[in-house]
């Protein structure tokens, strides 16, 4: 119960921070204490334990298998005196979409928990959900955030955008100033040992693909644990100077009216007040009506400025003149170099024309309506679910697919050649049928997914052609068959059969339903943070016995990348075992984990265990409902 107790004590804490940060002018001078606190390494620990990327060893070649409680009484021992050391990252490349390499730094399994730490402690200072500090305007590695919430603020807000500045920004996590970043720190944190933690981890340096060690002059590297959230209060200077431009620059309540359209609406008024609403010329002049924006589209007077950034990618779109978009662009790159030392990548940074072309971002191309000024009429449904005849003005976003880019993408990963012609799998043939055909459903679920909003989403069908006549090809090279014989149906499945005699099909996602619905974003979900920390900590298997042999002492947590995904999709060894407790990470003491890893294990059966871990779940989850309840009304009454 003391234990419990302790755990209610550090979220409330955390709670407390956020709370007080809905404050935007609010310093915090005494974060540091929350570093000696081991129910938030813990709380780091569970968060991060079941990404297969960290079982990739880092510099000391170690990954997260191993640790144990020992290993945070250690780290806040150091904490304590001041005197941990961060190690360097080792450094890694990932093929980008355009041919080049992206750096990566794996920090070492430690470091990462320390991280995770610092994260949460940033998020709850900088992104409270009583009240973020972060512009609203901003949707890149938040929670409550993303992709999709940015496309939506677009698609809803941004009609009658003249010009498009598409803005990126050349290498921005590589060449974060770390002075700048740490002033900027100050502004929130009076805190020096936080900051100088952060500081150990900027400075930490990276060792190369030659295992040489070089010192980190700039930079968050990508993979850090903390660094999206640096990098988010990095940019926070760039959200905060555009929403400065938007209220210097921005003049005008409305545009005035169409004097062309006000004339044409005179004379059909007089002619319907004259009786003569049945005749052919009140006809004429409604058609021609319709054919013209009510209000004044080049209207100098008025000029609006909208923006949006996910991570280092931004957009800003302009009502006003061509010159107006470039000075808003020029500024831009004057403050992220004057400011920020960051640079404009010059061969992604352009102004479009809304109307006549269209704009890249975060994988779609985005345009103003039609590609003349010409007016049609739509069918509308009303509240009453009437439907009546409206005048679309062809001022509003369209989104759309990148369908020459989706379709390069599938010829990269092999799935058709350049011209969008399907073509088998061979490494994939090594699988099962249903697992070929899960990864084939999950490829063409997520890109539907991703897409569904498109105003072009009709066109995805060449997608799901292509997937599904890959698929075909995959199947029949594995069973030697002709590809009909595969194609027996519109469909494509199998039949697979559990370990309980219980049969059932799997088969390959299909879409039906190719009508536009341009409202159809996923919404983010709103997490409850409090229960989730609780939950992660009261669940978490830290410091439990061992479940093989029941020794309560010098406990580790043994990890495996995958339960599932082993060779031929069948677990072996002491992973049998997990597997059947559905578990990645069990708590064994030192001398049964090395009895794992040499293989004298591997025979074990399930009931050999000291305890079953499914059990103790059930009696954590009888905990968490008491606890939150307790912690949800202290915090109500606080």
């Amino acid at each position: 119960m003391q234990q419990i107790t302790e755990t209610s004590k550090v979220i409330k804490r955390l709670e407390i921070i956020r709370k007080l940060n809905a404050k935007r002018k609010w310093i915090n001078d005494s974060l540091y204490k929350l570093m000696l606190e081991e129910d938030m390494y813990v709380l780091a620990y569970e968060r991060l334990k079941s990404n297969p990327g960290n079982m990739t060893p880092g510099m000391d070649g170690e990954t997260l298998d191993g640790f144990s409680v020992e290993e945070i009484s250690k780290v806040i021992s150091q904490m304590k005196s001041e005197s941990y050391q961060c190690r360097p990252v080792r450094e890694s490349f990932i093929p980008k979409a355009n041919g080049k390499l992206r750096r990566l730094g794996i920090p070492c399994p430690r470091d990462k928990v320390v991280q995770e730490v610092v994260r949460i402690i940033l998020e709850a200072v900088y992104d409270s959900p009583h009240g973020p500090y972060f512009s609203e305007h901003s949707y890149g590695f938040r929670r409550r955030k993303s992709v999709h919430d940015a496309l939506k603020e677009i698609q809803t807000k941004w009609s009658g955008m003249i010009w498009l500045v598409e803005g990126d920004i050349k290498s921005c996590f590589d060449d974060i100033d770390h002075h700048i970043l740490v002033d900027i720190l100050r502004k929130k944190i009076k805190d020096e040992r936080f900051l100088s933690l952060i500081w150990k981890f900027l400075k930490a340096g990276y060792q190369d693909l030659e295992r040489t060690r070089h010192d980190s002059l700039a930079g968050t590297p990508q993979g850090g644990i903390a660094s999206p959230i640096l990098a988010n209060i990095y940019l926070h200077e760039l959200d905060t100077f555009v929403e400065q431009m938007q209220v210097e620059l921005e003049k005008g309540k409305k545009r005035k009216p169409n004097h062309e359209y006000e004339l044409i609406s005179d004379r059909r008024y007089r002619m319907a007040k004259a009786g003569k609403a049945d005749s052919e010329e009140f006809k004429r002049l409604g058609v021609q009506m319709r054919k013209l924006p009510s209000l004044d589209t080049r209207d100098p007077n008025f000029v609006r400025i909208k923006y949006v950034r996910y991570a280092d990618d931004w957009l800003i779109g302009v009502i006003g003149s061509h010159d107006l978009a470039e000075e808003i662009k020029n500024r831009v790159g004057e403050f992220l170099k004057d400011k920020l030392a960051l640079t404009l990548s010059q061969d992604k940074t352009r102004i479009t024309n809304a109307r006549t072309e269209e704009a890249e971002f975060l994988g779609y191309r985005i345009r103003k309506g039609r590609t003349r000024d010409a007016q049609k009429v739509t069918t509308s449904t009303n509240s009453s679910r009437r439907q009546f005849k409206r005048r679309s003005t062809g001022m509003e976003v369209v989104l759309k697919t990148q369908m020459d880019k989706l379709i390069k993408q599938l010829s990269t990963k092999g799935f058709c050649d350049g011209k969008g012609t399907p073509k088998h799998k061979a490494g994939w043939t090594l699988l099962d049928e249903d697992q070929i055909i899960s990864l084939y459903s999950s490829i063409n679920r997520g890109i539907q997914q991703f897409y569904r909003p498109a105003d072009n989403w009709p066109e995805l069908q060449r997608i799901q052609y292509i997937l599904k006549y890959s698929l075909a090809k995959t199947l029949a090279l594995k069973k030697k068959v002709s590809i009909t014989r595969v194609m027996k149906s519109r469909d494509i499945g199998v039949q697979v059969t559990n370990k309980n005699g219980q049969a059932r099909n799997i088969m390959f996602f299909r879409n039906t339903d190719w009508t536009v619905k341009r409202d159809a974003f996923k919404n983010s979900p709103d997490i409850d943070l409090v229960r989730m920390n609780v939950r992660l900590r009261t669940r978490s298997k830290l410091g439990l016995p061992c479940v093989v042999c029941g020794d309560p002492n010098k406990v580790q947590m043994h990890h495996v990348r995958h339960i599932r995904k082993m060779d031929g999709g069948v677990p072996k060894g002491f992973t049998r075992v997990m597997a059947a407790l559905n578990r990645k990470q069990v708590p064994v003491c030192k001398t049964c984990h090395e009895k794992i890893h040499r293989g004298e294990y591997d025979g074990l059966r399930l009931k050999d265990l000291a305890y079953d871990l499914r059990k103790v779940r059930m009696l954590a989850d009888i905990t968490i409902t008491t606890l939150v309840k307790g912690q949800e009304s202290s915090l109500t009454s606080g």
